[in-house]
């Protein structure tokens, strides 16, 4: 796989931290757009070296669907990141998932990337205790940190002394989901019995630590001594820490900020324009009196919506900066919908106002010019049905032409085959009798070769027949030897001077311009052709 390609960005803004993986077939990258077709894809700040500019998908086939950045004109603006294979954004799925796990127990928590990007997560529970997940695999883990329980991302490697020392060790993993997107596993590894995985359904947080349901004797975190024990009453003692982990007690909100905060985690989920609102009312809660836990609560969730009003104020600003610099469809789209925010500025909205006022002009130009092309086009196609009947007049005239051009060039083909056979039946017996005339020393007429040989048909052919018949008879006389045909012209006489000269042009013999100067040929010819006898 080429790692060169973007298989990693974010949604909606450059600053989000909701990730995006880019499914691998076009049919699944299709799907992928199905379903998150009103959405905007980012090379977000939080990878390492992100350069924040919005991201398109390549829709391959002789290899992997990918992100990629759109053409730019700045040279200067190159991407930094060095990341960007599909485990790019581990740190942001870890996340994500962590973030709804704890959602559903109820417990408020504030999530951080440390630097460099993408190599942990830090959650910041609303008690003050601190989970870290560990993804750098080039890194050892630092177990002088302060985190109430670290958990260990793929591939990152833990010292078998350090992992029988402690007796267990919470490991995440990830798997692809069709469509984009990954699933996450959560697991325990155990000294001398590997990793146990699940998912975070089987995950409680204790006062201690985390609890994995499918293997409660993690939590004990025993000696190594002590997980040699196999006695029964050692698991009698085991099946009731979970037991204990369940009672434990988890602070629930009073119903005003339980609403409160359920409000906001909707809109947040689904619906943006309900946000702010949301937003108000958490701050109208952290006005009144609250117990310090609550307020931690409070104050948590409104660092996420006001970071996400953030966003979203920056994602307004560029779409329409844009919009002013290069209006397109897709863009006014966008900006229309981002401008229901009730949060949006007056100046944002006279903005894509100002823009839809052009763009309501250009429309009526464009819909008058395409009256007028309709009318041209009318107009073009009557004329191009009157050049249609004229041509189709002159092409059936034209048929008509070659039609008797045809019938004339199968008259003279019919003329000329029998032409042909008439003159193979009768050039032996005519190279015969010249062939005579020559060694009697004598030259000889069509006549007399007629008398001779009994040719009675000799008398019926006109001059082209003639013509083919002594282009046959002559057809394996030698390229530098005198014409037997000579014999028949050698006396001078006009008409058959002419049919030497037409036998000569169509055996490609060169013959003297002037009649004269051609019967003092014929007479050298005839003389050469009488010496060998």
């Amino acid at each position: 796989m080429d790692r060169r390609l973007i298989r990693t960005a974010v949604f909606n803004s450059p600053d989000s931290d909701d990730p995006a993986l880019c499914p691998d077939t076009p049919e699944e990258l299709d799907a992928f757009w199905r379903e998150n077709g009103n959405v905007t894809i980012w090379c977000g700040t939080m990878f390492e070296g992100g350069c924040g500019r919005q991201l398109m998908t390549r829709r391959c086939t002789a290899k992997i669907c990918h992100f990629a950045h759109y053409r730019s004109g700045d040279s200067d603006h190159r991407c930094g990141r060095k990341e960007r294979g599909k485990d790019s954004a581990d740190h942001l799925f870890a996340k994500a998932h962590l973030a709804s796990w704890l959602r559903e127990l109820g417990i408020a928590a504030e999530f951080t990337y440390p630097e460099p990007r993408g190599s942990a997560v830090m959650i910041r529970l609303e008690d003050g205790r601190s989970l870290l997940v560990h993804l750098d695999r080039n890194r050892p883990v630092d177990r002088d940190n302060d985190a109430w329980e670290t958990i260990l991302g793929p591939g990152v490697h833990m010292t078998p002394g350090v992992l029988a020392r402690r007796g267990y060790v919470h490991r995440i993993r990830f798997d692809d989901r069709p469509g984009g997107g990954r699933t996450m596993q959560f697991g325990t590894e155990v000294p001398g019995e590997g990793t146990t995985w699940g998912s975070l359904d089987d995950i409680v947080p204790t006062p201690k630590n985390l609890l994995n349901k499918t293997r409660p004797v993690a939590v004990r975190a025993p000696a190594p001594a002590a997980q040699q024990v196999t006695a029964p009453v050692k698991r009698a003692i085991v099946t009731v820490t979970p037991s204990a982990a369940r009672t434990a007690p988890v602070t629930r909100q009073p119903e005003p900020i339980r609403r409160a905060l359920l409000r906001l985690e909707i809109a947040l989920r689904s619906h943006p324009r309900r946000i702010l609102p949301a937003v108000e009312v958490i701050r109208r809660l952290l006005d009144a009196d609250q117990e310090p836990h609550e307020a931690a609560r409070l104050r948590i969730a409104l660092s996420r919506g006001e970071r996400w009003l953030e966003e979203r104020a920056r994602l307004r600003r560029t779409v329409v900066e844009r919009l002013q610099e290069q209006p397109t469809t897709e863009l006014y789209r966008q900006a229309v919908e981002l401008m229901k925010d009730p949060d949006a500025s007056a100046q944002e909205r006279e903005t894509v106002a100002a823009v839809e006022a052009r763009a309501r002009r250009v429309r009526e130009q464009e819909r008058e010019a395409r009256e007028q092309a309709r009318t041209a086009r009318r107009e073009a196609e009557d004329r191009e049905r009157a050049e249609r009947r004229a041509a189709a007049e002159r092409e059936w005239a034209e048929r008509a032409e070659r039609r008797e051009a045809e019938r004339q060039k199968a008259e003279e083909r019919s003329a000329l085959q029998a032409r042909v056979e008439k003159a193979q039946n009768l050039a032996p017996a005519i190279r015969g009798a010249l062939k005579k005339a020559a060694r009697e020393q004598r030259t000889t007429t069509w006549s007399e070769i007629q008398q001779k040989t009994g040719l009675h048909q000799l008398g019926r052919l006109d001059h082209e027949d003639k013509v083919e018949l002594l282009a046959l008879v002559e057809s394996d006389t030698a390229p530098d030897a005198p014409l037997w045909s000579t014999l028949l012209a050698a006396d001078g006489d006009s008409a058959a001077v002419r049919l030497h000269r037409d036998v000569s042009h169509r055996l490609s013999r060169p013959l003297p311009a002037n009649d004269a100067d051609l019967i003092i040929q014929l007479a050298a010819e005839r003389t050469q052709l009488h010496r060998p006898w």
